[in-house]
């Protein structure tokens, strides 16, 4: 992940104090100090796709024979919601600066 306010890299181990609030997360950037938080709703959608991508070949595998088209629509819509919901996770909104103040 990259800070938007000191533009570093952040390792996930280098993150010590977190606040969770169901899937948002809340934290400080260790080289900065910026408070930023992830995306739950991008983590509800990546996990929304990798439960549609088990399921679509879940049919492919186990479900009657015809079924198999649509059980490879669901994994490909599925693979396309998850990988573009991890893109968006990734960027990290900026929820104050570091001296405290507002980012507006």
């Amino acid at each position: 992940m990259k800070c938007p306010c000191c533009e570093k890299l952040i390792r996930p181990a280098q993150v010590t104090e977190r606040e969770n609030r169901g899937l948002n997360v809340h934290f400080r950037c260790p080289h900065c100090g910026a408070r930023l938080a992830v995306n739950g709703r991008a983590t509800r959608a990546k996990l929304m796709g990798f439960v549609l991508l088990l399921s679509g070949s879940g049919v492919m595998l186990w479900g009657p024979q015809a079924s198999w088209v649509f059980g490879l629509m669901v994994c490909i819509a599925g693979g396309v919601l998850a990988f573009s919901a991890r893109r968006k996770e990734l960027k990290l909104q900026w929820l104050d600066k570091p001296d405290g103040s507002d980012k507006n």
